[in-house]
């Protein structure tokens, strides 16, 4: 019994860094919420959207987290903001243009992006985007062009 409470012990934190788990947990916490908008795009639907697609065949998941609500959405960027910084993910780039910013974080695993996250403060909406994979850092670009269609 205390080799396995010994192994769990072990394995967890690898599971943990698997995602961003903060911010899974605040797409829970928001959904269903009049005025926000709460997707979680999963692998196969990825897959069926983007047939063909090599870059995009190396996305897991895809959430979104957004609300034109003004209190709502600033609740939500002020706990994903909490949420980045206990999942010591890496600020990429901010960009500020026209009272708008989005910021994008990731958390790397070898030469692979596998997580990417961008937060955005914006009149309206604000909220995040999340994507899920192991995308070599050379295709990043081509997956944040493609999602931003």
């Amino acid at each position: 019994m205390k080799r396995l409470i010994l192994f769990i012990m072990m394995v967890l934190p690898t599971i943990a860094m698997a995602q961003v788990p903060h911010l899974t947990k605040l797409t829970d916490k928001y959904n269903g919420i009049d005025g926000v908008t709460a997707m979680t795009v999963n692998k196969q639907m990825i897959q069926m959207f983007a047939s063909g697609d090599q870059t995009m065949e190396m996305v897991n998941e895809i959430v979104l987290l957004l609300s034109e609500d003004a209190t709502i959405a600033n609740n939500i960027i002020a706990d994903a903001k909490k949420a980045i910084k206990k999942s010591k993910i890496e600020e990429l780039i901010t960009h500020n243009d026209e009272g708008a910013t989005m910021t994008i974080y990731t958390k790397m695993k070898s030469d692979k992006v596998t997580d990417l996250v961008v937060l955005i403060e914006n009149d309206s909406p604000s909220g995040f985007i999340t994507i899920n994979g192991e995308i070599p850092m050379e295709k990043l670009d081509e997956v944040v062009h493609i999602v931003n269609k």
